[in-house]
């Protein structure tokens, strides 16, 4: 389960959005945003503008795809599973000497239950109120993952935008979890107090070569020949290399006799 962790979030630091928008992350994780004043000094009307800065949705979608492991008790690297695995490797009096494990549950479950008050707004129409959790996840289950209709009436008044809006803040604080658990797990691994497979810190969890040029085996054979059972050493009767098998073509194309040239129509 830890080491199944590890990977994961190496997988989701890795993300193009962690890696280089992290000021963006950054200001969506706290919620930040501008709001303009304007003032006419001669009437004294006011208006007012909010901006706010969003990633691409797409990009969204695919850290979102990232972190949802983390997110579903189903899964079993389910945030819950990996903490209560530490508890049982480390030991409950060791792991508490380190961190406050109660603390590190709270701080999971501030930003994953959708049934808390809000984390930063509400959101309210002619049908009532809703939050930005809720939202969060009706665009994650609803619009992402599987094209579910809300149920509640007051989303369904509202717009993909809006909830994309409320989704993009959430993700970007459990990524702060995602982050901040891995670096308490790497210092329990420095200390002595954990141990891993050393592969998880380093083996690739990111694709990175989209061009594959390298060398290779090449054989053809008649349709509906068997496999060969020896594939390093296939039988050359049956299996030949496509330079072999275009010699042959053009040899039997040498050898073939001569057409003879069809009678003229009268």
């Amino acid at each position: 389960v830890i080491e199944g962790f590890l990977l994961r979030s190496r997988r989701v630091l890795s993300h193009s959005l962690i890696r280089e928008q992290a000021e963006l992350m950054s200001k969506l994780h706290t919620g930040q945003f501008t709001i303009t004043v304007t003032v006419n000094t001669k009437t004294g009307e006011e208006s007012y503008r909010r901006k706010c800065e969003y990633p691409d949705e797409e990009a969204l979608e695919s850290l979102a795809g990232r972190v949802r492991p983390l997110i579903l008790n189903s899964e079993p690297i389910y945030y819950r599973k990996v903490l209560d695995a530490l508890e049982a490797v480390v030991g409950t009096e060791k792991l508490n000497e380190e961190i406050d494990l109660a603390w590190w549950h709270d701080y999971w479950h501030k930003v994953v239950d959708a049934n808390l008050d809000a984390q930063a707004y509400w959101v309210a129409t002619p049908n009532g109120k809703t939050t930005d959790r809720k939202l969060m996840y009706a665009w994650l289950y609803g619009d992402v993952i599987h094209a579910k209709s809300p149920k509640s009436p007051v989303i369904r008044d509202l717009d993909i935008d809006q909830r994309y809006y409320a989704a993009a803040p959430g993700i970007a604080r459990i990524c702060d979890r995602v982050i901040y658990t891995q670096l308490m797990i790497s210092a329990l691994i420095e200390k002595g107090l954990l141990t891993v497979d050393p592969n998880v810190l380093t083996e690739a969890v990111v694709v990175t070569t989209t061009v594959v040029d390298e060398p290779v085996n090449a054989y053809t054979a008649p349709v509906g020949a068997p496999l060969p059972a020896d594939l390093t050493n296939p039988d050359p009767e049956v299996w030949k290399t496509p330079h072999q098998d275009l010699a042959e073509l053009l040899d039997d194309a040498d050898n073939a006799p001569p057409r003879l040239p069809s009678p003229a129509n009268e």
